[in-house]
This record gives C-alpha cells, structure tokens and sequence, in this order.
C-alpha cells in the first residue's frame, strides 16, 4: 500500500494548552492528565498510540482533533460502533464549541440527505464503515452525474483519527466494504429449491455423500451424493432449473450446515438473519452473507428470503485509509502487530505509560478436560469472587457460549446479567453496573471495547474486578482488551484464562482430525499440556490470517491496477466476487 511521504500538519494555528485545560475542566469537570497530552500530540504525526484501558482515549482524541482541526483541515473520528459516535460527539460538543469548532456524528440511522451537511463540520464522529460507504455512494452519486472527479474534491480526506485502531485496521481489514444492490427478486423456483436444499442437507453424510476439498474448504458431492440428490423428490416448481443450480443450492446448503452456525456466525433478530463481528460480538445489521449463503441461511431459519445481489461498489480498509493525507489511530492492544501496522500502513506505533501503576494479578491459566467440566469451574470460582464481595466478568467468544455458561451459573444460583448481540442496546447500561458489589456479567467480545467500568468502593476494598477469559480468541490482543476491563487506573484486579480440548482456537491451528486426537487425550493423565498447546494455536493462527490480509491487499493492488490499465475505476465498475 503506498501512503506517499508522512504526513506533516502544520499546527501553527494549534490551540493553547490553556485554553484546552479550562475548555475541558469547565465543560467536561477533568483535568487533563500529561500522558493525556503527550498521547494527543504523538497523533500530529502518523503513528498509533497505545494507551491502557481506563486512560482516557476519548479525552486524548478529542485533544488531537482540536489541535488538528484548528488549522482549518476536517478531521473524522472513526468509533467502533455508532452508540460510541453519538455518545462521543454529543458528550464532546461543548468543548469543541467553546473552541470554534463545529461537531457532529454520523451513524447508520442519520437520513442520506442530511450526511453532506453534516460532512462540513470541522469533526465528525462515526464508523469507518460507514465514512467508507458514505464515500462510495458519494462517488456512484458522482458518476452519474458525470463529474468523475467530485467525490475525490468534496469528500473529507485531510485527517482521519482511528480509536480502537487495531480492530479497524487489523480484524476488519479481511473484508472488504462493499455496496450492493438487488439484481433479481428470487422466483418460485429458486426459493423452493434454497429451501428444498436446506432441509435435503441435513441428511447427507461426510465422506458418503459428499467431501471437503483441501485448500478452499468448499463441499463437493460424490457419485453416491450426486445420485442420492438427482433422485430425490423435489417440488414440481423446481423443474425449470438445471441439475447444475440444483447441485450447486444442495453443496451450497451442506457447506454452511458445517461451517456457519446460529449465536455463533449471525442472530436472528426480528425474523431477519443478522451478521454477528466475530471481533465485537455486535450484530453487523447492514452486512449479508454473500453468493446465495444468505438466502441457504434463511431459508434453513424458515424466514423470508432477501434479495439477491451483486455488488455495485467496493473499497478494502487498506484502500480507504490510504486517502487520507493523515492517519492517527487510538486503541489498548496494538502492540503485536505493530510490525503489520507499519508494513501495511505506514504507521509506528508508541506506548504511552499508564497514570497510575497497575495492581492486575494475572493468574495461571486453568486446563479442562471438557467443555463441560470447564463451566463448572469457571461458575465455581466466579462463587468464591462475589463471596468475597468482589465483581466478575466472564468473556465468552460466541452468543451460544454465553447462554450455556448462563445455563451453569442459574444451576449454581449465581444471580447473572448476560450481555450479547441480542441485547446490545443495553451494553452502556449493564457495562455501567458491572463493577458494583457481587455482580456478575456474562459478555461476548462487545464488553471488550469502548466501555469503561467504574468500581464500587467495596469491590475495590475487596481486590477489584475478576476477569474470566472463558476460551482463548483467535486474536490474543481480544483476550488482552477483556482482561483491561479490570485494574484500570491502578484500581486493583485479577484475571485467568480458561482452557479446554474442546476450543475452536485448536481445530483453526490443528484442523478436526488433530483437534480431536486432543479431545480423547484429554481424557486420561494429566491435562497441563494443553495450556502451551492453546497458546501456541493462538500464535499459528495470527500467522495464517496476518497471510489472509497480506494476500487480500495484494489482490486488491493487482485488481485496481489492473482496472485503472483498462480506463475503469475499481471502486465502482461491477466485480462479481463472493466476499
């Protein structure tokens, strides 16, 4: 990715120290700290800067963006969702005001109409995801009109700040962002053959029926599965399709009854199959499955099936960013791949030392036999934590995970909230009552990022805030984000990290066959092997996905090169992939 030279901002017009101190005290009733400004005047130069959880990022962006955008340039804030984009810019608003500087928030309900106006303001907060649709269909916007260079002159590309950089820029950096648009209503006949395929795969069988082939993954029917599927009843609507589309639909709907599973890969909300980010743990309500896994979803969800599409704009992370002539970024965990984040974009990244010492007690992992065996254990300590007054907080990686630890914890008479994609509309409520007296919470990955939680002064008394690490992620910078939940600011605070045969990080590293010989030599002698073995899947899958992103820029800079040869621009003519 080529970025150019670094970035210079001229900050001869910056605002005062004074004048921010009083602005900040008088409207937000903080002062502000030295690592607070040391971290905003380390984003003047294009770098990520690492600060502990509970140090203040917020108030360090809003130090940066004042800075930067007093000297007449439009800087963007990019959140990691949109309650934290209008809660940030609403929360901020009087300080930018007593400045001189305009401020808004862009989120996914904000009406089409009102976003060019909202795009003049000197700071806007929002979703990189949704900067980056706004800029496609400002350029679609464009194009028809015939004024091929608009969108480069009119959209925003002076400063882009970055908070939580590292899942921005890292996890969401293997799917590109794309437009999409209805190409076709589904007729009788394809519905009924997505459904007829739905239920049809449930009964074929590995390796009689069908195989999964090396490299690509994908599901290929064998002589036996082609014969079974050609020879079963179908619905009388189907006969106009050919054998192909009906062998395809069939290998179509096994593959995604072995590969993607409800609570884990997506939720259905409101009889619609929703996305769930396996970096947040937040359902990604404007992103669909693409190449008709949508439609084999819903119809094994028996809800109506969606349109289908073909992509009608498209732009990776990597692209997007690069348009920027400044780039700074925020996050607590950037640290291990800050080799990745300088190759990639350019960026160092500094640590900025916490306030205050932390208190963290991190305690040896613990090694399960089973799934089974490892929610008894983690209910088990979770009952000695509160009896000692003190609060808990138990990550889980998946939805479906977090209700069967619930289950546990109800058998055990632990008083719990859980906290998922289902109920995320509650996260800053029940985020803000985790830290008091014998309270437990059950969260995905979403109680991991731009929360804070404050701790009661009798949980503090008591040794803080014990966080669980249920299963090792397949980013330990996500384990490193959850076990920042507890001792923040120096408070005091403990975490471990629980393991069992069963994780998914093992079948990722190790592939099913070597993931189940460590199932059965879970079983007998002793179990402390398996604590090295997790650890080092978690190494060996950074490794293939750092590959997967180094691949995807590659071909993202072969295809717009390859594109631009040819007179064509590579965000908007049609790409017909399956992302």
């Amino acid at each position: 990715m080529n970025f150019g030279h670094p970035h210079r901002v001229d900050l001869s017009a910056e605002l005062s120290r004074d004048r921010m101190n009083v602005a900040v005290e008088e409207h937000l009733g903080f002062k502000i700290r030295p690592g607070q400004w040391n971290a905003s005047h380390l984003l003047h130069n294009r770098c990520i800067v690492e600060m502990p959880t509970g140090e203040g990022k917020t108030l360090t962006t809003l130090l940066a963006a004042c800075s930067l955008a007093a000297t007449g340039q439009r800087v963007l804030i990019a959140t990691a969702n949109d309650y934290l984009a209008s809660r940030d810019a609403d929360w901020m608003a009087k300080v930018y005001t007593s400045v001189n500087l305009s401020v808004s928030s862009i989120t996914a309900s904000t009406p089409q109409q009102a976003r060019s106006a909202i795009y003049t303001h000197d700071v806007v907060y929002g979703t990189l995801r949704e900067f980056a649709f706004d800029f496609l269909r400002h350029a679609l916007e464009s194009r028809k009109k015939n004024h091929s260079d608009i969108a480069e002159l009119e959209f925003p590309k002076d400063i882009l700040i970055i908070d939580e950089a590292d899942s921005i820029l890292i996890d969401e950096a293997r799917t590109p962002m794309i437009i999409t648009a209805p190409i076709t209503k589904i007729d009788q006949a394809k519905e009924s053959c997505y459904r007829w395929a739905s239920n049809a795969a449930i009964g074929f069988q590995r390796p009689r029926d069908y195989v999964r082939i090396d490299g690509s993954g994908l599901v290929a029917l064998t002589q036996a599965g082609r014969k079974r599927a050609i020879t079963a009843v179908m619905p009388a609507s189907m006969a106009k399709l050919t054998t192909t589309e009906i062998l395809h639909s069939l290998e179509r709907a096994i593959l995604v009854n072995e590969t993607i599973h409800r609570d884990i890969h997506y939720v259905v909300h409101e009889d619609r199959v929703q996305l769930v980010d396996e970096y947040t743990g937040r359902r990604a309500a404007d992103r669909n499955f693409a190449g008709g896994v949508q439609q084999t979803i819903e119809a094994r969800e028996g809800v109506a099936l969606t349109q289908e599409a073909e992509p009608i704009a498209r732009i990776s992370v990597q692209k997007f960013v690069s348009r920027f002539r400044h780039l700074g970024g925020m996050t607590a965990t950037a640290w291990e791949d800050r080799d990745e984040l300088q190759r990639v974009y350019d960026t160092q990244v500094h640590r900025v030392h916490p306030h205050r010492r932390s208190q963290q007690i991190l305690m040896p992992p613990v090694a399960c036999r089973s799934l089974e065996e490892k929610w008894v254990r983690i209910s088990d300590e979770t009952a000695k934590m509160i009896a000692r007054s003190r609060s808990v907080l138990i990550g889980t990686r998946t939805i479906a995970q977090s209700e069967q630890l619930s289950t546990q914890l109800r058998e055990n008479k632990i008083s719990h909230v859980v906290l998922n994609a289902r109920n995320a509309a509650s996260e800053a409520e029940i985020i803000a009552e985790a830290g008091q007296t014998g309270r437990v919470t059950v969260a995905t990955n979403m109680a991991g990022r731009g929360t804070d939680i404050r701790l009661s002064e009798e949980v503090r008394k008591a040794g803080g805030m014990h966080v669980i690490v249920s299963e090792a992620h397949a980013a330990s910078r996500i384990d490193r984000q959850l076990i920042g939940r507890s001792s923040r600011q120096g408070d005091p605070g403990s975490a471990r990290l629980f393991v069992s045969p069963a994780d998914e990080i093992l079948s990722q590293a190790y592939g099913e066959e070597q993931s189940a010989k460590f199932l059965r030599a879970a079983k007998q002698g002793e179990i402390r092997w398996l604590i090295p073995k997790v650890l080092s899947a978690q190494k060996r899958v950074a490794r293939i996905h750092r590959k997967e992103r180094a691949e995807l820029t590659a071909r993202d800079e072969s295809l717009s090169d390859a594109m631009l040869s040819l007179g064509m621009d590579p965000h908007l003519d049609p790409l017909h992939e399956s992302h």
